[in-house]
């Protein structure tokens, strides 16, 4: 089933077919590593511009608020003078950090329930203030007392929570970046996942298509090398099946004509060598008459000086066998023509043999050219894959540089290396598969020249023994004027006895040009009858039915 199926697909249908089909593996492949790479990209966005910033700049703000605490402690416990002055410049410093980490971590608020939780803190900011503005008065009119007492009841509940406050915040930061590390991580494993079966479904699909292109190529291509191996064996009843709809059913319909043709051809030739055989029997038959017929004449020659009688009725008989010979000569010739019209018609064959077979070359040439442009194809997307592992390589590196946060990212580059390099060996099988059947093409290319070669051969014989019996034609024309030579002298022989001896004198000379004639027709009709032999033994070898 599967065999009908390929032979009403053409190759072209197939080859087309096999790339779509890959094709598009390969965009489903890219889509789903597209998707899941958005995925950890977006993850990892909101891990760089949201969690990590955010979970840095409340860490330093809790640093700051604490030493901020520890300079207010330090500016009551140290003595007047130079140590708090020096205290209060640190605390200006503190102020401008803690603003500056305040608007560092206000631009990294991306979710409303931070930036909530980030103005909460914001509304300690001034209580905490008016608490310490209070102590740091005190502490500056030297009422150290006083100053600790309202730094215990003002400032340190507002401190406590502040500092509940930016707890919560860090708290906050360290589980979304713990959420999207969770995720980048799963994300990267269901990519990891889908690009392996996402390869293997692409290799199974690759293999399959792979196969069917093979068996599609291979088989017709290999009953039409049997097909010429068996003609070349001269067996030409081999035909080949036609009910297919790609580019071998015009092959095989071509083959099988070029078959009918060479049949037809080579049936005539055998047909015609019989002929030849026939006339060059009746023709050997009538050149033994021709000789007994010559030796009768010399024998009457001798007895004629017995009597006029007998001389003028040996004349009469004589002209009388004179005029059979020249119709069986002039019969002879024209068999001889018609074996040369039917050579020729047989030349015409065999060109046509010829035209067939070269027609049969550009065919294959033109499947050559075909698969020369499946190996461009192969070339492009082996191209492609050079690309494709090029931007995995740099996606490689560029994570790297992201250090701990682009780890995952710099194995999706890998398995995308991978996949390009798979996609590399799988072009290059396909390029080993286009080049054997750019093999096969050549290999049948080879076969038909050396079968036209023979072709041109049998055209070559075939013309010599057009030109032999052209000769053979041209001696049995030659008889006729001797004929009527010999009839005239027995014509002279019958007006009167007076003319007897010279009349003999002639008879013995036409007598004895008719054996030489006849001699040498005989020699020609041997050397016909060799020449017909060797056709027979040529045509023999071929078998035209099955």
């Amino acid at each position: 089933m599967r065999d009908g199926v390929l032979n009403r697909l053409s190759i072209r249908g197939l080859l087309v077919g096999s790339f779509a089909v890959v094709l598009l593996a390969m965009l489903v492949m890219g889509g789903l590593a597209y998707a899941k790479l958005a995925e950890i990209e977006r993850e990892a966005i909101a891990v760089a511009r949201d969690t990590t910033p955010g979970l840095y700049a409340s860490g330093q703000l809790n640093v700051a608020w604490a030493q901020r605490l520890a300079l207010i402690e330090g500016h009551i416990l140290q003595d007047p003078g130079d140590a708090r002055r020096e205290t209060e410049e640190r605390l200006q410093a503190n102020q401008a950090a803690i603003q500056r980490f305040r608007r560092l971590y206000e631009d990294s608020i991306y979710e409303e329930a931070d930036r909530e939780r980030f103005a909460a803190l914001n509304d300690l900011e001034g209580p905490f203030t008016a608490a310490e503005t209070e102590v740091l008065r005190l502490s500056r009119d030297e009422r150290d007392e006083d100053a600790r007492a309202a730094m215990q009841a003002r400032l340190m509940p507002v401190n406590a929570r502040l500092q509940a406050g930016l707890q919560n915040l860090i708290e906050a930061n360290k589980r979304g970046a713990d959420v999207s590390t969770r995720q980048i991580v799963t994300s990267s494993n269901a990519a990891q996942i889908s690009m392996a079966i996402s390869i293997a479904v692409a290799a199974v699909l690759a293999a399959g298509l792979g196969w069917v292109l093979f068996r599609a190529v291979t088989r017709p291509l290999g009953d039409l090398v049997a097909a010429a191996d068996r003609m070349r064996e001269g067996n030409f009843s081999q035909r080949l099946d036609p009910r297919r709809q790609d580019e071998f059913a015009v092959v095989a319909a071509a083959f099988n004509r070029m078959a009918e043709d060479l049949t037809a051809l080579i049936a005539q030739v055998q047909r015609s060598s019989i002929q030849v055989s026939t006339s060059i029997t009746e023709t050997a038959a009538t050149s033994k008459e021709q000789q007994a017929t010559a030796n009768e004449i010399a024998a009457t020659t001798s007895e004629i000086g017995a009597t006029s009688r007998e001389i003028s009725a040996t004349s009469r008989e004589l002209v009388r066998t004179m005029e059979d010979v020249s119709a069986v000569a002039d019969q002879a010739a024209g068999m001889a023509g018609q074996g040369r019209a039917g050579l020729a018609r047989m030349e015409e064959m065999m060109q046509q043999v010829a035209a067939a077979a070269g027609s049969i070359n550009a065919k294959l040439g033109v499947l050559n050219e075909k698969a020369g442009n499946i190996n461009q194809v192969v070339t492009t997307i082996t191209k492609v894959a050079d690309q494709t592992n090029l931007l995995s390589l740099n996606a490689a590196i560029e994570a790297e540089k992201a250090g701990e946060y682009g780890r995952g990212f710099g194995v999706v580059a890998t398995e995308i290396r991978r996949l390009a390099d798979q996609t590399a060996i799988a072009t290059y099988d396909i390029e080993g598969m286009v080049k054997d059947i750019q093999s096969a093409v050549s290999a049948g290319v080879m076969s038909m020249d050396k079968f036209s070669e023979e072709v041109r051969r049998g055209m070559g014989e075939i013309q010599q023994v057009g030109g032999q019996l052209s000769g053979i034609i041209e001696q049995v024309q030659g008889l006729a004027p001797r004929f009527e030579s010999v009839n005239e002298g027995m014509q002279a022989q019958a007006v009167g006895a007076g003319q007897i001896s010279d009349a003999l004198a002639q008879l013995g000379e036409a007598v004895t040009q008719t054996v030489e004639s006849l001699q040498q027709s005989s020699q020609a009709i041997d050397e016909l009858n060799q020449v017909a032999a060797g056709l027979r033994g040529s045509i023999s070898r071929f078998r035209l039915h099955a």
